[in-house]
């Protein structure tokens, strides 16, 4: 069905005020529903980037959708709102109740780009019963700098056309369903030293190498009907000598619609992010980033804002600083209708569906889940010849800071791993399988413990976890795993609840087994791995 006349008519009957609070995309902290209704009700907004810290069971998430659409119906622009979550696997909400498999760079390493489709359509399908109708995924970002701290397991993996054809598959996968998905970060997050929930970060590639590297995976979304990308808060001075893509009118415009040809709406990434809060002031950001060619402002409040800022303040102010920039007649109100006019052609056509019921049951949803976890473990070293133990005794221990763990979840709900972390999920496996282990705190791993007589293997497992602003202590897990194999030699295994991106810091180690993954399902599947008879 074509909106088009019924939008351009209610486009021509709206206030700028009504037309500007379509184009915000807002967080709310906690239940504080009031506050919500009050920026749909009061300042119009288009839509809301959701999180646990919103809505903790799946019960709660479907009555806060259903109250936010309602409240959303009673308004001129009767448009369905636009509710996001960074639904991705690596990432995601409601862990216990949900199936978010074990990320994309299993998905990747497993290779199976039918399965990459199926777990994405479970994303979807899963949100949109709920009410929650645009999944922030998935990241297009190419792991061209393995040592990247804030993409790591939520890319497909370091090769652009292998990362392509599965963010193709994704995009696909979420079409299936009602739901809307999202190819982030443009134009490519991967080859980045520093995380922007930080500070900002620069690229210098040439649009050549672009186009052959980062671009690829957000060209076979485009080709998969994509209809909606997020913008990175990343310098390109090759493309953009002054402003980083977010603000690029080059970037945002000339090479994604006019080059590439997207045709799709254009959402920024969190302008409350430190990339962008330390560098500019918010409402100038949000003008320039509609200037460049984005269509929606997300403002989703980072785990640290609550603490350390006046949130609410901060979004009416960015609201009124781009109606006033319209008064002032430093923005085009040409700008605000034809990014509105796109906005509501979108909610009307993709978002009023009628929610179709999920088509794979949930013991399917669950075998989906399981089957990519366990495609995705892999022994990338066994010389010693010791996996898989056949019932042989073995020692375990951890080099992840159990103190690390408070953050897994963080108080925004942004993100969030499992509650449950790796390790605890691989001990509650083994001794379900009956494993024959010992359980050894590292610091006990010495000259004077029975281990070091033995003969039986010693198994040490590193983990790593997806957190927005914070880092893991993997660095100094590797400092223990170097300590342990200059102690134990052959007789030391490392299984890894994470990348394999550390390996190489282990040249001498014999025997690696790897999940590509964090969460509590791969360490499950790690433990059957780890055990099985052959």
């Amino acid at each position: 069905m074509d909106f088009t006349h019924k939008v351009n008519t209610l486009i021509a009957s709206l206030s700028l005020p009504e037309k500007v609070g379509q184009l915000f995309v807002l967080a709310f902290a906690g239940e504080d529903i009031d506050y919500a209704k009050s920026l749909v009700r009061d300042y119009h907004i288009g839509g809301f980037y959701i999180t646990d810290d919103n809505a903790k069971t799946s019960q709660a998430a479907s009555t806060l959708a259903q109250t936010l659409q309602t409240q959303a119906s009673l308004r001129a622009c009767d448009a369905p709102l636009i509710l996001a979550v960074d639904q991705e696997g690596a990432w995601g909400i409601l862990t216990n109740e949900t199936d978010l498999g074990p990320g994309n760079l299993a998905l990747g390493i497993a290779n199976d780009t039918q399965l990459t489709q199926n777990m994405y359509q479970v994303f979807a399908e899963q949100m949109q019963t709920i009410g929650y109708n645009t999944l922030l995924s998935p990241c297009a970002d190419v792991n061209a700098n393995p040592d990247n701290p804030i993409i790591g397991q939520r890319a497909f993996g370091e090769q652009a056309e292998h990362v392509a054809l599965h963010v193709k598959a994704a995009v696909e996968g979420v079409q299936k369903s009602s739901n809307v998905a999202c190819a982030k970060h443009f134009p490519g997050h991967g080859d980045t030293k520093t995380d922007s929930h930080r500070s900002l970060p620069t690229v210098d590639k040439s649009l050549a190498e672009l186009t052959q590297q980062d671009l690829l995976p957000f060209s076979h979304a485009i080709n998969a009907g994509v209809a909606m990308i997020m913008t990175s808060h990343i310098c390109y001075p090759q493309l953009d000598a002054e402003n980083p893509a977010t603000l690029s009118y080059p970037i945002l415009t000339t090479l994604l619609k006019e080059q590439m040809g997207f045709d799709g709406l254009i959402i920024t990434d969190s302008m409350n992010m430190w990339a962008m809060r330390k560098n500019y002031q918010p409402e100038h950001a949000a003008v320039q980033a509609l200037n460049a060619g984005a269509h929606l402002i997300m403002l989703s409040e980072e785990h640290y804002e609550n603490q350390e800022t006046p949130y609410k303040e901060i979004q009416q102010q960015t609201i009124q600083g781009v109606i006033d920039a319209v008064q002032q007649q430093k923005l085009p109100l040409s700008v605000i209708d034809n990014a509105l006019a796109k906005v509501l052609c979108m909610r009307y056509q993709k978002l009023q569906q009628p929610v179709n019921h999920t088509q794979f049951s949930k013991k399917r949803c669950q075998e989906i889940a399981q089957q990519s976890c366990s495609q995705s473990i892999k022994l990338l070293r066994n010389h010693a010849n010791w996996l898989p133990l056949n019932g042989r005794h073995f020692y375990l221990t951890f080099a992840a800071n159990e103190q690390c763990y408070e953050s897994l979840v963080n108080s925004r709900g942004i993100g969030p791993n499992d509650p449950v972390p790796a390790r605890q999920a691989l001990i509650s496996e083994l001794t379900t399988l009956g494993a024959n282990y010992t359980l050894v705190p590292l610091e006990q791993l010495n000259e004077d413990h029975p281990a070091f007589t033995s003969d039986d293997p010693i198994i040490i497992t590193t983990e790593d976890y997806p957190l927005p602003g914070e880092s893991f202590d993997t660095d100094e897990q590797q400092q223990k795993v170097i300590g342990l194999l200059n102690l134990f030699q052959q007789r030391l295994i490392v299984i890894a609840c994470r990348s394999d991106y550390e390996l190489k810091h282990f040249p001498s180690l014999q025997t690696y087994l790897c999940s590509y993954s964090s969460r509590a399902l791969s360490a499950r599947a790690l433990a059957q791995y780890l055990i099985k008879k052959v």
